[in-house]
């Protein structure tokens, strides 16, 4: 690479190979004049490497002269000529006769138009007279006055036996394009570099626009810098799936339609704003907007001559499809409204015909509002959503009805929230107006702030105020009174509201729900008093809408049913994606990582959740879910022994909770806190920290103190507290002996283990290891580690290696590296040396089950015996050998007990 190459931040993204070989041209220019031609479609990106050249040209101290297309100057004979070399005209005396007399002629001082070779050998020779190298910038060639491009064309072939490089740059290519020239096509980004260009230097807001603006752009640089959802002519471009054009993009296209004859001019016009791609009813409409069937067929003929569109019959598709949004922009209003009437009247979908019919209407039209709000009907992948939401604001704009216009605006408003257009949302509640419709206005405005993302807090009395609301609007809008429960409900969970919140929440939803219980009103008492539910069977549509799924996920999560809140939770989170409804993905993605925490075998995947729900929640403005996927990471992070980061994340937590004023989120802080402290030893003050929680159990929040109990009990101990522990154990399973989730069954199990009497613990230890110990891997290493220290501390040393192992196995395949290395200093107590495999070690392709079986095989233990251990029968460990020797490579028991590596 050359010396001269430097880092560039204003250099094309994604375009590596492009700049290679303008530095490659500018590399060679010592040893002779040489051509790069780079074509591609308006807003590729050409221009932007014309300036990179320029800059790299200028770092290696090389003179440029540039020159770009000029509307007006399109006819004007060598002007582009005259502008390129303008900054050297001042030597044209020292030209010899010939070569500045040709150069006069072209540039009016003379009679005769000179031959483009003599013109191209006399600006060579002029700009020659500047020493050593010289580069030349051509931007749009293709655009330029005609004696201007031949003369450039002439000046690429003579230009070898000079030091001057000539960079060109073109829309397609042509028969007048330079034939001895390196060429390079520009094609559309590619994803992950439209991605980097888009949040460098584009406009979108929220995650789902910058999502948007990828589809619609396909990976064209100027489109991704450009577009945005604010600008006029928005709901137009979004009634056919497309973000509007912005003066400098519709600019860039406009060259396509200078030449155009009024046939092609409004031909084009209709495909355009067509919801309909079909060939004939674009040609039926612009036969009704131009006054024949003739003059529509010639405007197709010359667009798809003209390369603009493509016919594929039974469809009309454009070349370029961001044209289709440029060629409405400079249309005038009248116009565009009269090609929509045509429309209206040739597309046989009657939801389609609706939307044009809808662009005309001046009044408001109840039966024309519902068909167009059929258009809205889901799903929405893509930018089906702009349509989605530009339908519900038209049949917004046509109801003479305030509460239908209100309805539909509040639907708009729910989308745009669910897909994480804040703004959007904003925009439509702004269109709701309570003096017109009273209670029910005021009742959807509430439901609205709260779904808002960034609105400030407003304190517990809000509560009352959604209950009051509810019950105001359930004999006619019940589903609108669950919502403004639902809101009350999370509420009193985020803020921690005190009983009487609660108890009126709780009263309000009793006297207004329906039987059988619908998601919205399990988890309003899942919010308030998950334990009164614990048995409630979780019952939706059938097949299950992705919101039901999402809300009983909710209710799963909060009462302790983890296993089930991770099934629907996963297949939430599949139809958000599916959709693009963003707006829901950091809800899904934190719980599904907090659950992850006892679910999964390997915290790598819950911290990565929890860091994408942290981060489009932030972009979201999400606050209160970004502050709980941080406590999720927190959480991770002190369980793997990354103390520093962990308590930057409880401190971030508090911060959060401050400015948020919710309290809900002070729990995840604490815990953070607590695993910390007991991950470094600290028992005492794990302990100290974890007894204030547990002073008085207040329900909404049980399923966190319940999480909390484990690590509780296992400070307990170490502390010299297990009679002050017994205490808490006791009541919370008083508390919750009518139904217990199954985490907290597995919870209470280890805590009665660990804390039974010397002559009870044996029993104890074997029913927590029974059972479904295995769908908990932390609570099945944190049972195994107490069960083996326990035997150890009574000097059954043999008996206590087989727990210890598995416990070692467990948190060490977890990435819990102090609980893990706590366990293998248990095993080196036990007698075993190296517990810990080496990263490199084939032991390390088992899984935690395997390798445990492999290392008591490898102590002498039988099958029975080792199943006796891991309650597992003869046969399965059989099974598990014949599959463990060939991964380690050996072939029998004998060679197992050989390898140091499973000691």
């Amino acid at each position: 690479m050359s010396a001269h190459r430097q880092s560039d931040d204003r250099a094309p993204i994604g375009r590596a190979h492009e700049r290679d070989l303008v530095e490659t041209l500018l590399d060679a220019l010592p040893d002779g004049g040489r051509v790069l031609r780079l074509t591609g479609e308006p807003g590729s990106g050409k221009t932007a490497l014309v300036r990179f050249a320029a800059r790299a040209a200028a770092q290696r101290g090389t003179p440029v002269l540039s020159v770009t297309w000029a509307p007006a100057e399109r006819d004007l004979a060598h002007a582009a000529l005259h502008g390129l070399l303008h900054p050297v005209l001042p030597r044209l005396g020292d030209l010899p006769g010939p070569e500045r007399a040709a150069l006069a002629a072209a540039f009016g001082e003379g009679a005769a138009e000179p031959e483009p070779t003599v013109l191209a050998r006399a600006a060579l020779l002029l700009i020659t007279r500047t020493p050593g190298p010289v580069l030349l910038c051509v931007d749009d060639l293709d655009r330029l006055d005609t004696a201007s491009r031949d003369t450039l064309l002439a000046m690429t072939h003579l230009c070898h036996a000079t030091q001057v490089g000539i960079l060109v740059t073109e829309r397609t290519a042509t028969d007048r394009s330079p034939t001895e020239a390196r060429t390079a096509a520009l094609a559309p980004l590619p994803e992950p570099h439209a991605r980097e260009l888009l949040r460098r230097r584009g406009r979108a807001q929220a995650h789902t626009e910058e999502e948007l603006i990828l589809a619609v752009a396909r990976g064209n640089p100027l489109a991704l810098t450009e577009l945005s959802l604010s600008g006029p002519g928005l709901r137009e471009a979004a009634g056919f799936g497309m973000l509007p054009a912005t003066p400098r993009l519709a600019d860039a296209f406009a060259d396509d339609l200078r030449t155009l004859t009024p046939q092609g001019h409004g031909l084009l016009l209709t495909a355009a704003l067509s919801t309909s791609t079909l060939v004939e009813e674009i040609l039926d409409a612009g036969a009704r907007l131009l006054g024949g069937a003739e003059h529509a067929r010639s405007g197709l003929d010359e667009a798809v001559a003209r390369g603009l569109v493509t016919v594929e019959q039974p469809h009309l598709r454009f070349a370029r499809p961001l044209f289709r949004v440029a060629a409405l922009h400079r249309v005038p209003a009248t116009r565009r409204t009269t090609a929509h009437a045509a429309l209206g009247h040739s597309i046989t979908d009657p939801t389609r015909a609706a939307w044009h019919t809808a662009q005309c209407a001046t009044g408001t039209d109840e039966a024309l509002a519902r068909r167009v709000e059929a258009l809205a009907a889901g799903p929405w992948p893509d930018t089906t959503l702009l349509v989605a939401l530009a339908a519900l604001e038209t049949a917004a704009r046509l109801s003479p009805d305030p509460e239908h216009r209100a309805d539909r605006l509040l639907r708009a408003a729910e989308l745009a929230c669910h897909y994480g257009l804040g703004e959007q949302a904003r925009q439509y509640a702004r269109g709701i107006d309570p003096a017109e419709i009273g209670d029910l206005g005021r009742a959807m405005l509430l439901w609205l702030h709260d779904l808002l993302p960034g609105n400030p807090p407003v304190g517990a009395e809000r509560i009352g105020q959604l209950c009051a609301a509810a019950r105001s609007v359930a004999a006619r809008h019940p589903a609108l009174a669950r919502k403004l429960l639902h809101a009350a409900a999370g509420r009193c969970w985020w803020e921690q509201a005190a009983a009487p919140e609660r108890e009126l929440v709780v009263a309000t939803l009793k006297d207004l729900r329906t039987a059988p219980w619908q998601p919205r009103e399990l988890a309003a008492l899942a919010l308030t008093d998950p334990l009164s539910i614990s048995h409630t069977p979780l019952r939706a549509a059938d097949p299950p809408t992705p919101d039901d799924q999402l809300i009983l996920g909710q209710v799963a999560h909060l009462t302790g049913d983890l296993e089930r809140a991770g099934e629907l939770l996963e297949a939430a989170e599949r139809a958000a994606r599916a959709t693009g409804r963003h707006g829901r993905l950091p809800h899904i993605l934190g719980a599904r990582a907090l659950g992850e925490i006892w679910r999964g075998t390997q915290w790598r995947t819950a911290h990565a959740m929890a860091d994408e729900a942290r981060t489009i929640a932030t972009r979201l403005r999400l606050d209160n879910y970004a502050a709980r996927a941080t406590g999720a990471q927190g959480l991770i992070e002190a369980l793997q022994g990354h103390h520093d980061k962990a308590l930057e994340r409880a401190a971030a937590i508090e911060g959060a909770s401050r400015h948020l004023d919710q309290g809900q989120h002070l729990n995840l802080a604490t815990l953070t806190r607590v695993l910390t402290a007991s991950g470094a030893g600290r028992y005492a003050d794990a302990y100290t920290q974890l007894r204030a929680s547990f002073t008085e159990l207040t329900t909404p929040y049980s399923f966190q103190q319940f999480w909390g109990l484990a690590f509780f009990v296992e400070a307990a101990l170490p502390a010299g507290e297990a009679e002050d522990a017994r205490t808490v154990v006791k009541e919370i399973a008083d508390r919750t002996r009518d139904g217990r989730a199954p985490l907290l069954r597995q919870v209470l199990a280890y805590a009665d283990a660990a804390l039974a009497p010397d002559e009870e613990a044996e029993v104890r230890y074997r029913a927590a290891l029974d059972g479904d110990i295995a769908a908990w891997p932390l609570l099945h290493a944190m049972t195994s580690l107490s069960h083996g220290v326990w035997l150890r501390r009574r000097r059954r040393v043999v008996e206590s290696r087989a727990p210890l192992t598995v416990a070692e196995s467990l948190f060490r395949t977890l990435g819990a590296t102090s609980r893990a290395d706590l366990a293998a200093s248990e095993l080196r107590a036990a007698g075993r040396t190296d517990s810990a495999p080496d990263q490199d070690s084939p032991a390390t392709a088992l899984s935690p089950q395997q390798l445990t079986i492999a290392r008591l095989a490898a102590d002498g233990l039988t099958n029975r015996a080792i199943g006796e251990q891991l309650h597992l029968s003869a046969r399965t460990v059989a099974s598990h050998l014949y599959q463990i020797f060939p991964k380690l490579g050996v072939s029998s028991r004998a060679q197992l007990a050989q390898r140091t590596d499973l000691r």
